[in-house]
């Protein structure tokens, strides 16, 4: 079973190493969290067979997948390629349930190289890389967001730990606005998007900074990643 990275942005194909290219291009069962998008990156980084011979189960969005299909491909021995919706499978992204399964099973796994905007993001940040946490996406609601946004901040000076998160597209222009109302003004906040595309930005400043400097670089169709540190 391989875990297979794909680029975060669809300009960026050169930043799947070629070795990741071969295992792909010679795999022809995925598992994947929408077959749509999975199927347009099979075609984007070069797959030789056409559309129809190849096999793309989705992972649900509620309950379990269909792991006896999995599980029939594989004795038939036939390797598996998991593909994320954007960068690294299983990070921010449905898996971790299907590579478990495959352990406990004796299935052999093997992570491949490729691009995770979490691990670009906390590289281009100047904070820790010695001590940090991925929290996913933080609550929605107000009271719940201040308390998140507050204990992280509490975290990261406390431990000196970068504090990672990510937002959907639509909600980033929010968060950002709601993040110089709630932190400190001498927190440091680290905002990076379209990471490895043609328009990437990575930005650290504190609130304050933020706040004078006026810029808003998020756009709604961007994802984004944040760090506090």
């Amino acid at each position: 079973m391989y875990l297979i990275p794909v680029p975060i942005d669809d300009t960026a194909v050169d930043t799947i190493p070629e070795a990741t290219l071969k295992v792909i291009r010679s795999t022809s069962y995925f598992v994947a969290e929408r077959s749509k998008t999975a199927r347009r990156y099979i075609r984007l980084l070069g797959h030789p067979k056409p559309q129809n011979e190849i096999t793309v189960a989705e992972i649900p969005k509620h309950g379990s997948p269909d792991m006896g299909e999995i599980k029939d491909w594989l004795s038939g021995g036939n390797n598996v390629g998991i593909l994320s919706e954007s960068g690294c499978p299983g990070i921010a992204d449905p898996g971790s349930e299907i590579v478990a399964w495959a352990h406990r099973h004796g299935i052999e796994v093997v992570s491949l190289v490729g691009p995770s905007s979490i691990l670009l993001a906390l590289m281009a940040s100047g904070f820790s890389g010695q001590s940090f946490v991925f929290h996913g996406y933080l609550p929605t609601g107000r009271d719940e967001l201040v308390k998140k946004l507050r204990s992280l901040e509490s975290h990261a000076v406390k431990f000196s730990q970068s504090q990672i998160f990510i937002e959907t597209p639509y909600r980033n222009r929010k968060l950002f606005e709601s993040m110089l109302q709630i932190l400190r003004d001498d927190s440091r906040l680290s905002v990076h998007t379209g990471l490895t595309g043609l328009h990437a930005s990575s930005r650290t400043m504190t609130v304050k900074q933020w706040k004078r400097s006026g810029e808003i670089i998020l756009k709604d169709d961007v994802p984004a990643v944040y760090i506090i540190g």
